[in-house]
């Protein structure tokens, strides 16, 4: 099942997230740092919603939503932050202190999400 929307810049970060998820060293450490289920909710230029549902609780899965379920925290951004946020080229602090961010739900876990990408950041480290 694709992760990918139509319309959505960060579609290859999910592509890239779900495919990182795959490899089981990487899910388990995932799933001990975050221990939660996130949704994040993406609006892209044209208006529209689109929510990505990581369970990093127990499957250590990534799934596209129509709507946002029960969730420990949800993220709430314009796809273009997103793709900024999970390319280093943000600072979600920021982000949340301009209203650009907005986060549902327990603050702790969405400030762990970050660790999860940069586990999985196929570019080279510098």
């Amino acid at each position: 099942m694709s992760v990918s929307a139509d319309g959505f810049n960060a579609s290859s970060l999910f592509e890239q997230l779900a495919e990182g998820l795959k490899d089981d060293k990487i899910k388990a450490q995932a799933i001990k740092q975050v221990n939660a289920v996130l949704v994040i909710t993406l609006k892209n230029k044209e208006g529209k919603d689109q929510h990505w549902v990581l369970d990093l609780k127990k499957d250590g899965t990534l799934a596209k939503a129509d709507s946002a379920p029960k969730s420990d925290v949800q993220l709430l951004l314009k796809d273009a932050d997103f793709v900024k946020l999970a390319n280093g080229k943000a600072n979600g602090q920021k982000l949340f202190m301009n209203g650009k961010l907005k986060v549902k739900g327990n603050m702790m876990k969405a400030t762990a999400i970050e660790s999860v990408f940069k586990s999985i950041d196929p570019r080279p480290k510098l």
